[in-house]
C-alpha cells in the first residue's frame, strides 16, 4: 500500500511515522522549505534555537512523552517549575495558586473565593467537556460573578479569540483548565521543554521517518490531488504524478478547499467555511530579565498582546548566550488592524506599550527583536464549533484529512496532534499500530472519527 501524507507538521510526521511502522511505503509533501510547522525555529547564532512560536508541554502528555522515547530523546526532557502573573489594574500581580488569589486586589474577597471555587469545578468534572453549545462567559458571569469575570476571564478569552470571545464554548474552557490543572501539584506547575529547543525533535523525527523508508520532499506543495472514478489515485506535484492509494491531507481546511474545488465544489466549500485565527508573535532579546513571571497574562484594556512568555524564566538565558528571550503573545483574525500592521510598526507600538507595564524604557536593553506571523494558528473554536467539524473520512475513497479542526475541544499542541494521528491511523485500519501509542488526558481526536 503506498499512501501520501500532504503536509510534515506535527501531525503529519506523526501519521507518516505510524502508517510507515504499519508497513505502508509513505510519501510526504511539504509546501514549506523545512519540516515542522509551528514547531519552526531560528538561529540566534552559537547557541540553542528559537521557536518562532512558544512551545512547551504538560507532565502528563502521555502522547509527546511517547514519541520522545521512540526517538531516544526522553533524557532531553526539561521539566521546571514555572510561574504566572497577571497584570491587572496597571500591576503586576502574582498568580501561582490559592494564596495568590487570596491576594489577589482587583477582585474582592467573595469574588476571589468564587473564582478558585469556578476553576476547580471546571478543571475536575468531566461532565462540562461536554458542553459544547453553551458560552464559557454566560456561565462564568452565573456562576464565578460579574467581577472575576471580567477582570480575568474576559481579558484572556478576548486575546484568545478576540470579538468571538462571548461565543467560546464552555467546553474549550474546562478542557483548558484541566490540562493546566493536573500539571499543578500544591499550586505550582511543572512544564516540560526539549533541551535545544523542538528542532532537535524535528531533526530526530525526520532522521527516523527517513531511516524507515519515508520519502519527504519539502519546498514545493501538491498542485492537485488525482481522481480516478471518485476514488484517489495519488497528487501531482511540480508537474508529476505521485500515484497513490491512500492520501491523507492534514492542511488547514481552508487550504485544502482550493484543491478540492475542481472535484466537489459544495464539500470544498464547507471545509473554507471553517474559521481560523492568525498569530503574531514578537519575540525580544534582552539584556536583563524583563518580568519576574514565566507566563504574565495581560488583563488590562489597551494592549496589543496578551501574554508576555518569558522564555528565560524557564530555560537558562546561558542557553541563549546569556540573552533573555520574551514572547509577545496575540491571536486575532487576520481583518483586525495589527495584522495590516508592518513589524517595524508593531515593534514600536508593543515597545512602548511594554513601557507602560514595567515603567522603564525598554530601548536600552533592546538586543534584537523580531516580529512572527502564522496565518493559520488555531481554528476559532465556537459555539457550535463540534459539529462544524469534517469527518476524516471524506466522501472520497481514500482521501482522508486529518486537520487542526480535529484537536479540538483541546488546544494545539505536538501531544495532541499525535493524538489526532493515532486515531486517524486507527480508521484507516491499523488498530495495532494506535494503540501502540498510550492514551492521556487528550480529548482531541473525539470528532469526526466515526465510520
Amino acid at each position: 500500500m503506498k499512501a501520501v501524507v500532504i503536509g510534515a507538521a506535527a501531525s503529519g510526521l506523526a501519521i507518516a511515522y505510524l502508517l510507515a511502522r504499519a508497513g505502508v511505503c509513505v510519501h510526504v509533501i511539504e509546501k514549506s522549505p523545512s519540516p515542522g510547522g509551528l514547531r519552526a525555529t531560528f538561529s540566534l547564532g552559537d547557541c540553542d534555537r528559537l521557536e518562532y512560536f512558544y512551545h512547551h508541554f504538560f507532565t502528563h502528555d502521555a502522547e509527546i512523552n511517547w514519541l520522545l522515547s521512540e526517538l531516544g530523546l526522553s533524557q532531553r526532557v526539561i521539566f521546571r517549575e514555572t510561574s504566572m502573573g497577571v497584570f491587572r489594574n496597571g500591576k503586576i500581580h502574582s498568580f501561582n495558586g490559592p494564596r495568590d488569589l487570596l491576594k489577589f486586589s482587583p477582585i474582592n474577597m467573595i469574588s476571589r473565593l468564587r473564582f478558585g471555587m469556578n476553576a476547580a469545578i471546571l478543571s475536575n468534572f468531566s461532565g462540562f467537556a461536554n458542553r459544547h453549545n453553551e458560552s464559557c462567559l454566560d456561565w462564568l458571569r452565573a456562576w464565578a460573578g460579574n467581577q472575576p469575570t471580567e477582570a480575568i476571564w474576559k481579558p484572556l478569552l478576548d486575546s484568545k479569540f478576540g470579538t468571538a470571545s462571548n461565543r467560546i464554548p464552555l467546553a474549550w474552557m474546562a478542557g483548558r483548565l484541566r490540562q493546566r490543572a493536573k500539571s499543578r501539584k500544591f499550586g505550582k506547575e511543572k512544564l516540560g521543554y526539549l533541551e535545544g529547543s523542538l528542532q532537535v525533535l524535528v531533526d530526530t523525527w525526520i532522521g527516523a521517518l527517513k531511516q524507515m523508508g519515508v520519502e519527504i520532499t519539502t519546498g514545493t506543495g501538491v498542485e492537485s490531488i488525482l481522481m480516478k472514478d471518485e476514488t484517489v489515485a495519488g497528487v501531482m506535484v511540480n508537474g508529476s504524478r505521485i500515484e497513490s492509494d491512500l492520501v491523507v491531507s492534514t492542511l488547514p481546511t481552508s487550504i485544502l478547499s482550493d484543491l478540492l474545488h475542481p472535484i466537489n465544489e459544495p464539500y470544498a466549500n464547507d471545509l473554507a467555511s471553517i474559521p481560523y485565527l492568525g498569530a503574531i508573535c514578537t519575540i525580544l532579546s534582552l539584556k536583563r530579565q524583563l518580568m519576574p513571571a514565566y507566563w504574565t497574562n495581560v488583563t488590562d484594556p489597551g494592549f496589543s498582546f496578551g501574554g508576555i512568555i518569558e522564555q528565560a524564566n524557564f530555560v537558562s538565558p546561558a542557553r541563549y548566550g546569556g540573552n533573555h528571550l520574551v514572547y509577545l503573545s496575540r491571536y486575532l483574525e487576520t481583518s483586525h488592524p495589527l495584522w495590516a500592521m508592518s513589524d517595524a510598526e508593531i515593534q514600536n507600538l508593543q515597545l512602548k506599550e511594554l513601557e507602560r507595564i514595567t515603567g522603564c524604557d525598554i530601548l536600552p536593553d533592546l538586543n534584537h527583536c523580531w516580529v512572527f506571523r502564522a496565518r493559520y494558528a488555531a481554528t476559532l473554536n465556537d459555539i457550535g464549533f463540534a459539529a462544524k467539524i469534517p469527518a476524516v473520512k471524506s466522501p472520497f475513497s481514500g482521501l482522508y484529512l486529518a486537520s487542526m479542526c480535529h484537536i479540538y475541544p483541546d488546544e494545539r499542541s505536538v501531544n495532541n496532534s499525535i493524538r489526532v494521528a493515532a486515531e486517524t491511523v486507527r480508521l484507516l485500519g491499523f488498530p495495532k499500530v494506535a494503540d501502540s501509542v498510550p492514551t492521556g488526558l487528550s480529548l482531541s481526536g473525539s470528532f469526526g472519527f466515526k465510520n
